[in-house]
């Protein structure tokens, strides 16, 4: 770190730093504007390879020729029954959009309508009162969302023109929901990114009340994200899955843990300004120190999100090496630009409050008796207490665990009312919830052609499920004609939890049609169930490599193995704290039945590899302490020295990390809610409370197989820089 601290201060090589950086933006900027084209979402990149409704998807896409395939239903509605005039408009622009099928609209069948010029009326698509009716669609999968939007935004064009008074037409479906879902999250990079910036510079601003430091972690985040993003690219265009989900989160993410190290560096400096005359030392000393806490930091994150590619599920592997990408640009801009750019703004950085970085080293080590000093004396008067009390507390928090409960409710996606959903609700009034994503099931033959026979065999059971509306055979087949499809729709809504239960019944009742014959369930519902029960088994391997990891980079760093597994039960603990909190909030007062599988996963990665950030600017600065001070005074004068910084990091850490709230998608809403509360338990009361308790029960012996005066290098560099000071001439 001396030598990376001697380059990136000098008074010269400063500036190359910058160039350097310059250039990079310069370079990779071209790159990351094209991310966007470059990022995937269709079905099989977030799916478990192995899973059923995956090679489901692999087989119609190789093997049928009108490929993957995905509905949209046209609801319309007339209070009193649909009149003659309302059942012509309904033909009318099934002959419209029927026009349009070709770029605009590429349907792979023909329209099915409920009602026909001769006058007859399909009584699958019509309510028993008359009152609604639908009109099916069917269209190819896109593997790039906004094609699939656009289609979709054509027949809702189509629909808008002539409008009958007193008659509803809504598009629902998934064209109805692929529209709803890109008019929020096509703008969605540009409205976090912005969003995210105003808050962090408010929030700096106000701890700062500096223009220049203010607006630095702001210029050296945008560089890292900006050469992150070309990498990124670089990365989709070598054949990686990068999803745009990923690189939503990578705005808050970089943000967040960007902001991060500058103010754990920016904190340093301050304090080096005041005790050394010149910035260039000044930097190079506050960067040792606080240093190789940004590097573990860094780290940390960054192969913790790595551990990421270890899952299953597409989504969350896709998000690993996105995240670590970003991350380590974060942490090499945070240990080069940030010092460099300080170093070249020195004392003026701070202005108009220069007076507190002005040189006085005869008041710069005074011991300040701060707030923050002060309440952690009182925690280690009565430590035992402190800790039992948060561990009970956190204990009872978890308890909301029982409450969990899988849901991907149709209703509950947005949290804003859309067309798609007012669809779903007005066709499920009067018709099968599961018409609006019918299950797929693949009648697959071993030994040739399927038959009429087994097709027909493997409906009765279908039929026999519990829970099952109808099934209907398509009559499509592969081109080799080994494997036929067949259409079913359950009673329920297919996305809640209860239809999810009826996937495994499903591929029990058609497992083996008959020797030689089996049945491959897939389609919307038994994707959900595959990426449920995958999401599961990704947390129960993710978690503890994560923690391992983690647990290995802290004992590196403190020279200790007691200390690291103390902070990592700390870190577990606040976790399931944190959800069990958020389980019982979003359940009993916002009222979503449920959660998304994969909120539980990335929820963990985050507090924990984000959470351990704070651990680390805290345990750094209590060993550094120590060596000279001993465990109990090194405590209470890092939690004086540090308290100010975790405090304004923990917030602007959940600031921009509460920004998802305000987006009207109930995933990024309880993602959001999720990290923010965690990171909130984790500034205010596990690194002021629950760690000095522990550190203050364990003394000494928490440092083993060390102890708190190890690491005499520190002690014989302060010795030296104050015989350099004695030796100095005085004027």
């Amino acid at each position: 770190m001396s030598a990376l601290a001697s380059i990136v201060t000098g008074r010269r090589s400063k500036w190359i730093v910058v160039v350097i950086w310059i250039l990079a933006l310069i370079a990779m900027q071209p790159l990351g504007s094209k991310l966007a084209d470059e990022t995937t979402d269709d079905t099989e990149s977030f799916l478990p390879a192995s899973a059923e409704s995956t090679e489901v998807v692999r087989i119609l896409d190789e093997d049928f020729p009108e490929g993957e395939t995905t509905q949209g239903q046209i609801v319309y509605r007339r209070e009193g029954g649909l009149t003659a005039e309302d059942k012509q408009r309904i033909i009318d622009d099934a002959e419209h959009i029927a026009l349009a099928a070709n770029d605009e609209i590429p349907l792979t069948e023909p329209v099915s309508v409920p009602f026909t010029i001769s006058g007859q009326t399909n009584p699958a698509q019509v309510s028993k009162d008359g009152d609604v009716a639908f009109t099916f669609l069917t269209v190819p999968v896109s593997g790039d969302f906004e094609t699939q939007a656009g289609w979709g935004e054509n027949a809702r064009e189509i629909l808008e023109e002539d409008q009958l008074e007193g008659m509803t037409v809504l598009l629902t479906g998934d064209l109805g929901f692929a529209v709803d879902a890109h008019d929020v999250f096509s703008s969605l990079d540009a409205k976090l990114l912005l969003a995210t910036v105003l808050l962090v510079l408010v929030l700096l601003g106000l701890i700062y009340r500096a223009v220049l430091v203010a607006l630095t972690p702001l210029l050296v985040v945008f560089f890292a994200y900006t050469v992150a993003s070309g990498f990124i690219y670089l990365l989709a265009k070598s054949g990686e899955t990068v999803s745009s989900n990923s690189t939503s989160i990578l705005v808050v993410l970089m943000f967040g843990v960007g902001t991060d190290y500058c103010l754990l560096l920016v904190s340093r400096y301050r304090e080096q300004l005041r005790a050394t005359e010149d910035k260039h030392e000044a930097m190079a000393q506050a960067l040792r120190r606080s240093g190789p806490a940004i590097l573990a930091s860094g780290l940390t994150v960054t192969l913790a999100m790595l551990v990421l590619r270890l899952a299953d599920a597409g989504n969350t592997s896709s998000l690993g090496p996105t995240a670590a990408l970003g991350v380590f640009s974060a942490m090499v801009a945070g240990l080069t630009l940030l010092p460099a750019l300080l170093t070249i703004f020195g004392r003026r950085g701070f202005w108009p409050r220069r007076g507190v970085v002005e040189y006085d080293p005869d008041h710069a080590a005074d011991e300040r008796a701060g707030a923050w000093r002060r309440f952690v004396d009182k925690v280690l008067h009565r430590p035992a207490t402190a800790l039992i009390i948060t561990v009970v507390v956190f204990i009872t928090g978890a308890l909301g665990l029982l409450a969990y409960k899988v849901d991907y409710s149709t209703t509950t996606f947005f949290k804003n009312e859309v067309d798609a959903v007012e669809g779903f609700t007005v066709l499920s009034e009067s018709f099968p919830q599961g018409t609006i994503a019918p299950t797929t099931v693949l009648v697959r033959s071993e030994d040739g052609a399927v038959t009429n026979g087994e097709v027909a065999r493997a409906t009765g059971e279908l039929e026999g499920v519990e829970g099952v509306a109808s099934v209907t055979p398509t009559g499509q087949s592969s081109t080799d004609r080994s494997t036929n499809s067949i259409l079913l729709t359950l009673d329920s809504d297919p996305l809640e939890s209860e239809s999810l239960d009826i996937v495994p019944k499903l591929r029990d009742a058609v497992g083996e049609v008959e020797p030689g014959v089996e049945g491959l369930v897939g389609g919307t519902t038994a994707i959900n169930y595959d990426f449920d029960k995958a999401t599961q088994s990704d947390l129960q391997l993710i978690a503890p490599i994560a923690l391992l990891v983690i647990a290995m980079i802290l004992a590196i760093l403190l020279r200790a193995l007691v200390a690291p597994l103390v902070l990592i039960l700390s870190v577990v603990l606040s976790f399931l704290c944190t959800l069990g909190l958020s389980i019982l909030f979003i359940r009993f007062v916002v009222g979503d039945p449920g959660f998304d599988a994969s909120i539980p996963t990335f929820a963990f990665i985050f507090l924990v590899a984000l959470g351990i950030d704070y651990t680390i600017f805290l345990m750094a600065r209590v060993r550094e302490e120590a060596r000279r001070h001993g465990t109990r005074e090194g405590m209470l004068r890092a939690v004086a020295a540090t308290g100010p910084v975790i405090t304004s990091a923990g917030i602007i850490l959940a600031g921009t990390f509460s920004v998802l709230m305000t987006f009207p998608v109930t995933f990024t809403f309880d993602l959001g809610f999720m990290v923010a509360l965690g990171i909130l338990l984790d500034t205010f009361i596990v690194r002021t409370i629950m760690v000095p308790a522990a550190v203050e029960l364990l003394g000494d012996r928490i440092w083993w197989p060390s102890t708190a005066q190890a690491g005499g290098g520190l002690r014989e560099e302060t010795s030296a820089a104050t015989a350099r000071r004695q030796a100095a001439p005085t004027s």
